[in-house]
């Protein structure tokens, strides 16, 4: 448990405290892997797939 210090009142607080126990501000969140975080990493990972997949796979151009 890492100790943190309030930005309102000074006093410590833990990390996974969602308000300051002594001036009962909320904290902002977490900024670990959000679910927006692990969206944006999955839309990547899925950009890079289909780009891999359109380099490998070219359309068939003989049948003209």
């Amino acid at each position: 448990m890492s100790k943190l210090r309030c930005h309102h009142c000074g006093k410590p607080i833990d990390a996974q405290d969602a308000t300051c126990p002594h001036c009962g501000i909320p904290l902002p969140p977490a900024k670990a892997l959000t679910p927006h975080r692990k969206f944006i990493l999955w839309f990547v990972a899925l950009v890079i797939f289909c780009l891999a997949l359109i380099y490998w796979l070219p359309p068939d151009w003989t049948g003209l």
